[in-house]
């Protein structure tokens, strides 16, 4: 913080002072969700009284992931996250629109939709500038993919996350959620595709609606890769197949591209943890710090 101090020689200088850590406590405090605020605290230096009208301006970005069951959400004040949470992906637009109108100083949001929303009612209630990831947009990479009207913004968010996490680097990028991809770019920010296979729900669920007697059964660590029951053997075929499955694809990009780095993330990433080695599990904010660097790259 600075303030105006008179010198030797009569004329004004900026000086600076820390703030007392109960004031930056209260500052934060009190601008968690505003844009503009003032605080107004009187200091003393020495023999010097200073009145100080304290103003910080803060940029409010909603940063959202549409996923096909549950979407997350990040608010971010400037580069730092102020707030996250969950909604429902069905009642996405509900759920918007009232935290909008609590939250009426939002200056831009990105939008990652796999569910599908409707951009039109959506951005009705949004009354401030909505980004939707595409293929169309500013990414902090080069498409090289034959179809790239096809992407998921799913897909194209989790590359941009590993370029701005791990630059100069070549990156697989494995998200377990309902479906399985896999996703790679190179050191020079090339993107060049992948593989997209059902994830864990989708195989429990195809078993079920697929044969006439299997079960319908929700996740269950086996104990064994070896079954000795129908439903222990579903667990172990889902679970050790999907093991098997993701080391294979590592294995075949790792002899093809030096110095791989692998990320995992995911809803479903955490049930591989201690199966799959030299790999990096990405934490909950990864995807969300990426969205927010590509807003910032279309809102400039």
């Amino acid at each position: 913080m600075w303030y105006l101090q008179e010198s030797n020689q009569g004329h004004k200088d900026f000086q600076s002072f820390a703030l007392p850590t109960e004031l930056r406590y209260r500052i934060l405090k009190c601008s968690k969700y505003k844009r503009v605020f003032r605080f107004e605290q009187i200091i003393t230096n020495k023999n010097l009284l200073v009145f100080l009208n304290i103003v910080l301006i803060t940029f409010m970005n909603l940063i959202l992931d549409i996923g096909n069951t549950l979407s997350k959400y990040s608010v971010f004040e400037s580069d730092i996250i102020i707030d996250q949470g969950t909604w429902k992906s069905k009642g996405i637009v509900e759920e918007f629109e009232i935290w909008i109108k609590n939250n009426p100083e939002c200056e831009s949001i990105i939008v990652s939709d796999v569910y599908g929303v409707d951009n039109t009612v959506f951005e009705l209630r949004a009354k401030c500038k909505v980004v939707w990831v595409s293929s169309d947009i500013n990414l902090p990479f080069k498409i090289n993919y034959e179809t790239p009207q096809t992407l998921g913004s799913d897909r194209l968010s989790l590359i941009a996350s590993a370029i701005i996490a791990y630059p100069n680097k070549n990156c697989l990028v494995i998200d377990l959620g309902t479906c399985i991809t896999y996703d790679f770019v190179n050191k020079n920010r090339e993107y060049y595709g992948g593989s997209i296979s059902p994830g864990f729900s989708v195989r429990y669920m195809s078993l079920k609606t697929h044969t006439s007697k299997l079960p319908q059964l929700k996740f269950n660590l086996p104990k064994n890769i070896s079954g000795n029951s129908t439903e222990e053997s579903i667990h172990s075929g889902i679970y050790f197949g999907i093991i098997g499955e993701v080391k294979n694809q590592i294995r075949a990009y790792n002899e093809n591209f030096k110095d791989l780095t692998v990320i995992l993330t995911g809803g479903d990433a955490d049930k591989l943890a201690n199966q799959i080695k030299n790999v990096i599990f990405a934490n909950h904010n990864f995807l969300a710090k990426g969205l927010y660097t590509v807003l910032q790259l279309n809102t400039d």
